[in-house]
């Protein structure tokens, strides 16, 4: 590890605190959102969910972001049923287990915890890819959870930090990440900081600044062992320009220009993956702010069995009855294939926009897909 550089990011860090910390950006709500936490965390509660949501509402969007939604999805599942919110229980119980520091283990019940709650997810909402679980909401739990023991984690903050300081591991090899490599990258950090008595009386005079603001004294007391501030001095980094335009060691320089052609077809690839992820953005959005039209009641023409009342809707899902029996259809397939006709223009509007824009939807999952595959050949 290249102490020289750290110390650049340290002394950068402290000079521009003030500028990351003023009314508009508030980066220590990390120490916030985490004292909240722990102060509404109850493993064993009634209702899991309604406790999980009551934890997060200070960590913005430290877990969620507009393109991914993990903690809505944990919140959804717990509203799906008991059942379902037992089973996020036990994931959450497993995931929290004590181990001793053992980073592999860690590993592989974070890799499990994301792998069972995205079954659960992709069974129980199968469209909501936002809702997805990944390695690095994981880690968000558990630094949470105990922040003494782990490490907030956002993939591109910690690759390009740990291409800058020059460590030595490899924290990550192409998607995976590496938890052992990260965690020991940051404990070295960690342990660089407890010499920078400026920096940390800085940090430490703001939050017991922030702490008597909301009358909450445990701002100060959670980040006993400052992994909070190593990941807040990793983000600070990436986000306020604290490399100033440095250039990376000498090693990644060469091995840059060796594969120059390379790196412009990547930048190519990745602005069209970026610019095809904002229009399913987009069109995911849209199509949340659609709602299923209430049909309960309404006269329906099929073609096959004619008349017919739509005796029950739940959600998507109609309910019709014929002379011939029940029919259960699916919107807004049903209106728009032809399969049943209601005397509504401002329904088959409605109908034909959502189909337009799942069709739209699925082509672009689609084209990324594919694009992405392409990135991994090229």
């Amino acid at each position: 590890m290249d102490t020289s550089r750290l110390q650049k990011i340290f002394d950068s860090y402290l000079e521009k605190y003030d500028t990351f910390n003023n009314a508009e950006h508030r980066e220590i709500h990390k120490w916030a959102a985490v004292s909240h936490f722990q102060r509404y965390w109850d493993m064993d509660a009634e209702d899991f969910g309604e406790m999980f949501k009551m934890a997060l509402e200070e960590a913005d969007s430290l877990i969620d972001t507009n393109e991914s939604q993990p903690s809505h999805g944990v919140t959804a599942l717990c509203r799906e049923s008991a059942e379902t919110m037992e089973a996020v229980r036990e994931q959450f119980r497993q995931l929290l287990t004590p181990d001793q520091s053992d980073y592999e283990n860690r590993q592989q019940r974070a890799e499990a915890f994301v792998s069972s709650m995205n079954a659960l997810l992709r069974e129980k909402f199968p469209q909501k890819w936002k809702y997805h679980q990944d390695i690095s909401s994981a880690l968000m739990y558990l630094n949470f959870a105990d922040p003494d023991d782990n490490f907030m984690y956002r993939d591109a903050e910690a690759r390009t930090f740990a291409e800058y300081i020059g460590y030595e591991e490899e924290i990550a090899d192409d998607e995976h990440l590496r938890l052992p490599a990260y965690y020991h990258m940051c404990e070295s950090v960690a342990a660089e900081l407890q010499q920078q008595t400026d920096l940390l009386q800085t940090v430490s005079d703001a939050l017991s600044a922030a702490a008597d603001a909301a009358e909450d004294s445990s701002m100060t007391e959670v980040d006993g062992e400052n992994h909070i501030l190593v990941f807040d001095i990793m983000y600070a980094a990436q986000n306020y320009d604290l490399y100033e335009g440095e250039t990376l060691p000498e090693k990644k320089k060469k091995a840059a220009a060796g594969n120059d052609e390379r790196a412009q077809e990547a930048a190519v690839l990745q602005e069209k993956l970026e610019a095809l992820q904002k229009e399913l953005r987009e069109t995911e959005k849209t199509l949340d702010g659609l709602t299923y039209p209430a049909l309960e009641g309404a006269k329906v023409q099929h073609r096959l069995f004619h008349e017919g009342t739509v005796c029950a809707q739940d959600g998507k899902y109609l309910t019709i009855a014929f002379s011939a029996g029940q029919k259960r259809f699916v919107l807004p397939d049903a209106v728009t294939g032809g399969f049943i006709t209601i005397d509504s223009e401002e329904t088959q509007a409605l109908c034909r926009q959502m189909a337009e824009e799942k069709q739209k939807s699925e082509r672009l999952q689609r084209e990324i897909g594919l694009l992405k595959l392409q990135m991994q050949d090229a």
